[in-house]
């Protein structure tokens, strides 16, 4: 399929994706995310993506290299998922992204924008994250020209290393400060790179890196602060990405090394996390932040961190931000509102790429595991079997996965009175009770049963 089929393909599976159930499984809406983002922002002439829709009169042309790496991923998760149907966008897109690279000195790398030879507008942080979409295209594709690119780059990310402050990763080309997000990309970027490269230099450089960062910017919860200037000064705001990458470099170094250590600090880190940002009031991972530009990166980084613990409580945390998504931040005309709250709705809203590619991204994360629906219609399978202990588990994951299913808790709940777990149900009904409040969800419990 020529390159003008396919966007026009991809404009149409958008298109169909708008009217799709509302139970659409975690593939389909990624797709649907991502087809948005392809049909609206990306510039087949030139293989780059504009960075708003619709485009601002007074505007960059095209989105600088921040966006450019959230894009970079969601077509890395895309290809390792649907070849077939991203694999020759994301080759297309890499080719577009040379034009933001900087190949002279004194170390060549990405330029925030695509401005040409000689820029001085470099950031540290931008160029990890390209170094870890290359990793994660490289593995999609099994093509080492993704392995030379991440190497290259990461030449440039390290060279952003001095004595000064102690040691550290500056943020930009300026040098005035050493931040969280750029120190704890690039030690995971390193590790990554180690994985698919076996360079043992670059877990020595992540070892490093991590120990900097843990003993400048580290707070006693655990938590991560923002930056450090050279006159010490410490920016102590806490983003959750900042945390999220340092839970990462800790599964990384675990898996590399073999020692629990590790693992003990990711779950400490990632559990502060869960305290830190989860809404109580949605379940969702906003509490502080209201976008997924940040909340994305945690999302991933707990999803690692389940890939070893097998802890349900961290795929069910990026469960429940996907709910929220999709319920709330979703957008019937297409793609996703740029901010994540219950009451933000602007129809005539000017979508962000970065953040639109973010919700996509949350997506992709979870392609390979089972939706609230799938959760739950397995368990009411089990229950009918009756394997009510496999049931009930079941039920649990899918009422930890979404803070508002009607149906899932009063399945749940009628298991739970019949393996006499009278505590548990107890729990369980008074939830549903407050819950019936509310008159739509007192009308769906009236139809499964409820006859409170």
């Amino acid at each position: 399929m020529n390159q003008k089929n396919l966007l026009i393909a991809m404009s149409a599976a958008w298109a169909l994706g708008c009217v799709t159930a509302a139970h659409a499984d975690y593939r389909q809406k990624a797709e649907e995310a991502t087809d948005y983002v392809v049909a609206h922002f990306y510039d087949a002439a030139s293989k780059r993506y504009h960075g708003d829709y619709p485009r601002k009169p007074d505007g960059l042309e095209f989105v600088t290299m921040w966006g450019c790496g959230v894009q970079l991923a969601v077509l890395a998760d895309a290809t390792r998922e649907n070849p077939g149907k991203y694999k020759q966008l994301l080759y297309d897109f890499t080719d577009g992204m040379q034009t933001y690279w900087d190949p002279q000195g004194p170390v060549p790398g990405y330029n925030a924008y695509c401005s040409g030879p000689g820029g001085t507008d470099k950031y540290y942080d931008d160029n990890e994250w390209i170094v870890l979409d290359y990793v994660m295209a490289y593995e999609a594709t099994k093509d080492p020209k993704f392995l030379d690119l991440a190497k290259a780059t990461q030449t440039f990310v390290l060279s952003g290393w001095d004595d000064k402050l102690g040691g550290g990763i500056y943020w930009k080309l300026d040098h005035k400060s050493k931040n969280t997000c750029s120190n704890g990309p690039a030690a995971a970027a390193a590790l990554r790179l180690a994985q698919v490269s076996k360079d043992k230099t670059q877990v020595e450089w992540a070892e490093k890196i991590r120990t900097w960062t843990n003993s400048t910017l580290q707070d006693t919860d655990g938590l991560y602060w923002d930056s450090i200037e050279l006159d010490r000064k410490i920016g102590k705001y806490k983003w959750s990405y900042n945390t999220a990458l340092m839970i990462w470099t800790n599964v990384l170094l675990y898996q590399n090394k073999k020692d629990s250590s590790y693992l003990t600090e990711a779950r400490r880190l990632a559990d502060a996390s869960l305290a830190q940002w989860t809404d109580p009031e949605t379940g969702s991972l906003q509490k502080t932040e209201d976008s997924p530009l940040f909340t994305h990166l945690l999302c991933e980084s707990l999803i690692r961190l389940y890939s070893v613990t097998h802890d349900d409580k961290y795929l069910n945390a990026v469960r429940r931000e996907a709910s929220f998504a999709y319920r709330y931040a979703r957008d019937p005309q297409g793609g996703y509102f740029n901010k994540w709250k219950k009451e933000h709705k602007d129809p005539e809203e000017r979508k962000e790429l970065i953040l639109s590619a973010a919700a996509a991204r949350l997506f992709w994360l979870l392609a390979p595991y089972k939706d609230v629906d799938a959760l739950k219609s397995d368990g009411v399978r089990a229950a009918s079997r009756g394997k009510d202990k496999d049931a009930e588990k079941l039920l649990r994951q899918a009422v930890e996965s979404d803070q508002e299913d009607v149906e899932s808790r009063y399945r749940l709940w009628k298991v739970l009175a019949r393996r006499h777990k009278t505590a548990d149900a107890a729990v369980v009904e008074a939830e549903l009770k407050t819950m019936a409040l509310d008159p739509g969800k007192n009308e769906e419990l009236t139809k499964l049963g409820w006859a409170q």
